[in-house]
C-alpha cells in the first residue's frame, strides 16, 4: 500500500475520526479482560419521570416508607434485600425555575438541567441541556464510552412527538448535543455483543493502511489538532487490540442472544402492556454491559419528561401525566384516590431500581460485590408531579468504591442547588471537582463521604 497516497480527509474518514473536539470514539468499549487488581469504579444514573408522592416517599427513622419498601424489600419474601445499609438518600434538592430564555417548563429543566448544571439553551426552538452531562464528563475523564438506554414508548405516544425531541435522553455530550440512547432491547444486545467479523485481518489494517502517510499530515496540523489527532491513534489501536480479544474472555458473555422483545418505535400497538418486559430487559443488559467489562457507565431513561405512559400492569388505565400526576396536588385528602396512583407508578419504579441493584449485589468483587464499587443514582426530574421542583429525591446506592462507607441514611442537606449533585458524583468517582454546570464553588452533598 505504499504507492497509494492519502489526502488529509481520506486519512481522517480511514480513521473513523468524527469531530476531533469529541474526546470518545462512538464505538470505543471497554472489553472484559479479567479480574483487575483494585476494582474499577462505576456509576449507573437511573431517571424517572413526573415526579413522586412525597409523603409516601421519605421514610421514617427506619427507612420504611410505602414507595421506599420496593427499592429495600424484597418482592417474592418481604424481608430485608440488603440495599437498605448500602443506600442514602438526599433531601432539599431543587432545580432552578429558569428556563433562560427558551421554551421550556419544568419536566425540560429537569430533564436538562439535572445531570448537567447548566442553564437551558435554545436550539430550533427546542430547549436544549447547556452543558455535558456528569456521566459524559466521567466518561471523558475515565476515556471510555457509556451505555445510555432508554424506553420511552407509550400507548398514546409511542416516542416523543415532533418538537420534543430533546426530551429524549438527559445524557449530554456538550451544550444541546444530546448523548441518543439505544432504544430496543435487541439492538443493544448486538451491540455489546456483535458477531465476530470474519475477517480480522481487515479490522486491523485501519491504522497500517494509513502509517506511511500520518506523519506528513500530522506535519501540517497545529499542535492542537494534532494532540487530538495523537489522542484518537491511540485510541483506536488500544481499542482494536481488546476488540480483537476472543469473545471468551469474558465468562459471563451469555451464549445466544436473549429472547428480547423488539418492538416497532412507530407501531400502532398497545406497548404499555409490554413496557414490563422492556424495562427488565434493558436494566439486565446495563447489569450485563457493567459486569461483563463493557463499559463502566450506564445511563437508563424510563419515560421521558411528560411521558404518558399508562401503568395497565398496575390496574391504572391512565395517562401517567395529565390524569395522574398534574393532579397530585395536595398529599392526601380530596386526591386520596389519586394519591394511591402515584404510590403505585413510584413503587415500580423503586422496584426497577431494586433490580438493578440486587443484580449488581450479587455479583462478588474483590473483598465485596460490584455494588460496591459502584454508584446508582436514581433520580426524577420533579419533586412532585404538579411541576414542582422542590425537595427533589435523590437515592445514592453502592459505595463508590469505598468513598461512601456509611448507608441507611437521610442526609438533609437544607435547600441546596442541584449542581451539588453533579459534584458529588465527580468526586465519589474520583474526579476532584469543586464545581460544576454554572456554578463555580458547589461542593458535596455534606455528611456523605
Amino acid at each position: 500500500m505504499s504507492g497509494i497516497s492519502y489526502s488529509r480527509r481520506r486519512v481522517l474518514q480511514a480513521l473513523g475520526a468524527i469531530p476531533l473536539t469529541l474526546p470518545v470514539l462512538p464505538w470505543e468499549r471497554l472489553v472484559y479482560a479479567g479480574p483487575p487488581e483494585t476494582p474499577p469504579k462505576r456509576l449507573v444514573l437511573l431517571m424517572q419521570n413526573n415526579g413522586t408522592q412525597q409523603a409516601n416517599f421519605w421514610p421514617d427513622a427506619n427507612l420504611r416508607s410505602p414507595i421506599l419498601d420496593s427499592l429495600f424489600l424484597d418482592a417474592k419474601t418481604g424481608m430485608d434485600n440488603g440495599l437498605k445499609a448500602k443506600t442514602n438518600l438526599i433531601k432539599g434538592v431543587y432545580i432552578p425555575n429558569d428556563a433562560n430564555g427558551t421554551n421550556g417548563n419544568q419536566h425540560d429543566m429537569g430533564f436538562a438541567r439535572l445531570f448537567t448544571g447548566a442553564k437551558l439553551i435554545s436550539r430550533g426552538g427546542q430547549p436544549w441541556g447547556g452543558a455535558a452531562s456528569v456521566d459524559q464528563l466521567l466518561a471523558q475523564a475515565w476515556k471510555v464510552d457509556s451505555l445510555t438506554l432508554a424506553v420511552l414508548a407509550s400507548q398514546t405516544e409511542p416516542h416523543p412527538k415532533p418538537g420534543f425531541d430533546h426530551r429524549e435522553s438527559f445524557s449530554y455530550l456538550g451544550p444541546a448535543t444530546l448523548k441518543h440512547p439505544r432504544k430496543d432491547p435487541l439492538e443493544v444486545f448486538n451491540y455489546l455483543f456483535p458477531p465476530a467479523p470474519s475477517d480480522t485481518r481487515r479490522r486491523k489494517s485501519v491504522l497500517d493502511a494509513v502509517a506511511g502517510n500520518l506523519a506528513e499530515v500530522q506535519g501540517r496540523l497545529g499542535p492542537a489538532e494534532r494532540a487530538k489527532l495523537d489522542y484518537h491513534l491511540t485510541a483506536i489501536r488500544d481499542v482494536e487490540q481488546r476488540l480483537n480479544a476472543p469473545a471468551s474472555s469474558c465468562p459471563m458473555r451469555p451464549a445466544a442472544p436473549p429472547d428480547y422483545l423488539a418492538l416497532d418505535p412507530n407501531a400502532e400497538v398497545s406497548v404499555d402492556t409490554y413496557i414490563p418486559q422492556m424495562v427488565d430487559n434493558m436494566l439486565d443488559l446495563a447489569v450485563l454491559g457493567l459486569k461483563c467489562g463493557l463499559t463502566r457507565i450506564a445511563t437508563v431513561q424510563l419515560g421521558y419528561g411528560g411521558g404518558k405512559w399508562r401503568f395497565g400492569w398496575k390496574g391504572i388505565n391512565l395517562n401517567c401525566h395529565d390524569d395522574v400526576a398534574h393532579l397530585d396536588i395536595l398529599d392526601g385528602g380530596v386526591f386520596a384516590e389519586n394519591t394511591k396512583r402515584v404510590v403505585l407508578m413510584n413503587q415500580y419504579y423503586a422496584s426497577c431500581v431494586a433490580r438493578l441493584a440486587t443484580a449488581l449485589d450479587a455479583i462478588p468483587e474483590g473483598s465485596g460485590t460490584m455494588l460496591d464499587n459502584t454508584l446508582v443514582v436514581w433520580a426524577n426530574e420533579l419533586g412532585r408531579g404538579d411541576h414542582n421542583q422542590n425537595n427533589v429525591p435523590i437515592v445514592l446506592i453502592g459505595k463508590a468504591g469505598g468513598a461512601i462507607a456509611r448507608g441507611g441514611r437521610v442526609l438533609d442537606s437544607g435547600k441546596q442547588v442541584f449542581n451539588r449533585l453533579g459534584c458529588t458524583i465527580l468526586n465519589a468517582m474520583g474526579v476532584s471537582a469543586a464545581g460544576f454546570g454554572d456554578v463555580p464553588d458547589c461542593g458535596v452533598f455534606p455528611g456523605l463521604f
